[in-house]
């Protein structure tokens, strides 16, 4: 193979950096430590297996399954083999993961036995020529079961790296699913970002992985950890108490979570340990309240570095460790600048870019965009046009380059006399640095009289303090009047996304019917 020619399959630097770690840990989970040798090994055992089921250029593969190490493996040989690699997320109810599965051309699937329940039932309505458990099942055969015996292929067997894809999952308010697929210059992306973010300084760096594997964060920081010679520490990031005791327990010296698994950390009582080793929290997928960005600084003593990123493009932006300093705290309310080999404009409904200052929707260009939404021209014209693709964010760009981020276009809340726009990003965060309040999130309702109203849903740390006059004073003396909640609602804590990002579309259908 040749990179000049572009022909270069990625999973191939992968092995030769699991080569390099020899019998030193590349994986770990649980009481599982699995060196950079055995991790190759396998992963080039169950390639061989995969090609024996006929799985080869194209050929779609669907992962249903939790982070352990036979996922990151199964990753790998999917794609040495240029097979189409399909993740399935455990988020989505079974009839739209059943749409899912028969839209993404499936043939072979292989699921955790935690969800042998779930497969049982979405295989009754999508056809899969072969199906594989993670262990023994009443379902299907046991996959490590059929691929123990198989001889492992040679790195010579790499398939053409420009024949590999992957789809990633990314639900829809309406209408069927969206699948965007990315083609091998995410890869060459991913490879050449882990070169620049690689920890040089710690004497034993490793990895802890708090997000899914099986969506864009996770399966983007698994690689980058295997791709720079890293452990991989694997954990879902659920149970906080449980990701604590790991960063003590391991000597973390990295950690990629969402916004919601930092806050959830922060308001563990086992987060006033000592983590010395930790140097650099990385988070992604949705922008974080500043208030709690300076909280995590000095409760952990160590950096941050943010990631702005979606599952259409990868990573967007970003906020270097020096940006996050005391003495620019406005930076903190930042996304950063565009990433290296990123171009991004913020334009208005016209197509035009907008002035310094002037809020727009973020267009974004570069290798990491998606190539397309599988078999959905219509949708795929909508959000690419000319290489750039529209993100559906809404942000304003200072004289220094800095992105910040003040909603989503359809979560925007239209209201008053004047029909101004409350940017709810605005609120949330305000929200979120008031003393009585954990977190919080604001949404449009619908208003007989200025066609939408502002409704807060808070997460309060006890809810007997909880005045909600005093809340509103507070959000009109620092947003004015057109910002002040018309209506609370009290909840136990908020639903997120795969990405991290708070779920409002779940929320507005668990509010209850407002009165006519």
């Amino acid at each position: 193979m040749s990179s000049t020619d572009g022909s270069e399959n990625y999973s191939v630097d992968v092995l030769n950096q699991l080569a390099a770690r020899g019998d030193h840990e590349a994986i770990v989970h649980g009481e599982r430590r699995i060196s950079g040798s055995r991790v190759r090994e396998t992963v080039l055992r169950f390639a061989a297996a995969l090609r024996r089921a006929e799985v080869g250029p194209g050929t779609g593969v669907a992962l249903f399954t939790v982070n352990t190490p036979e996922t990151v493996m199964l990753k790998l040989a999917v794609h040495f083999l240029g097979g189409r690699l399909v993740f399935v997320p455990p988020e989505p109810g079974t009839r739209e993961l059943e749409a899912y599965v028969r839209r993404a051309d499936v043939e072979v699937l292989v699921f955790d036995p935690v969800f042998e329940e779930r497969t049982e039932s979405l295989l009754r309505e999508a056809a899969v020529r072969e199906v594989f458990a993670l262990g023994p099942s009443t379902v299907a055969a046991d996959w490590l079961s059929v691929s123990a015996n198989a001889t492992p292929l040679g790195i010579e067997d790499a398939a053409d790296g420009r024949l590999l894809a992957t789809m990633l999952y990314t639900g829809a308010t309406t209408g069927p699913p969206k699948l965007v697929i990315h083609g091998p210059g995410y890869y060459e992306n991913v490879v050449a970002v882990s070169k620049v973010i690689a920890d040089t300084e710690s004497a034993d760096p490793r990895l802890l992985l708090c997000t899914s594997l099986t969506h864009s964060s996770g399966h983007h920081a698994a690689l980058h950890a295997l791709l720079s010679r890293q452990p991989l520490v694997l954990t879902d990031g659920s149970d906080v108490g449980e990701t604590l005791s790991l960063m003590g327990e391991q000597k973390i010296t990295g950690m990629m979570v969402t916004p919601a698994t930092l806050y959830e950390m922060l308001d563990h009582p086992d987060s006033h340990g000592g983590f010395p080793e930790l140097r650099t929290i990385y988070y992604v997928g949705a922008g974080a309240a500043p208030d709690r960005l300076r909280a995590a600084m000095d409760r952990f003593s160590s950096r941050l570095w943010q990631f702005y990123a979606s599952t259409e493009c990868g990573v967007i932006a970003q906020l270097l460790p020096h940006e996050h300093e005391p003495g620019r705290p406005e930076l903190l309310a930042s996304c950063g600048r565009p990433a290296p080999g990123v171009a991004v404009e913020v334009r208005d409904e016209y197509g035009d870019v907008v002035r310094t200052g002037q809020i727009g929707e973020v267009h974004v260009r570069g290798s990491m965009v998606m190539r397309e939404y599988w078999r959905d021209p219509e949708r795929t014209a909508e959000a690419l046009k000319d290489g750039w693709l529209r993100t559906g964010d809404l942000a304003y760009r200072d004289h220094d380059g800095y992105l910040y981020l003040v909603d989503r276009v359809k979560d925007v809340i239209v209201t008053g006399r004047t029909a101004d726009c409350v940017y709810s990003r605005l609120l949330d965060d305000l929200l979120i640095s008031l003393p009585a309040v954990r977190d919080a999130a604001a949404l449009g309702v619908p208003a007989p009289e200025f066609g939408e109203s502002v409704h807060v849903v808070v997460v309060p740390y006890d809810e007997s303090d909880l005045d909600t006059d005093e809340l509103t004073r507070q959000v009109v003396d620092a947003l004015g009047s057109l910002y002040a909640p018309v209506s609370y609602s009290v909840a136990a804590s908020l639903p997120h996304t795969a990405s991290g990002k708070v779920d409002k579309e779940a929320l507005r259908a668990s509010l209850p019917p407002r009165p006519e």
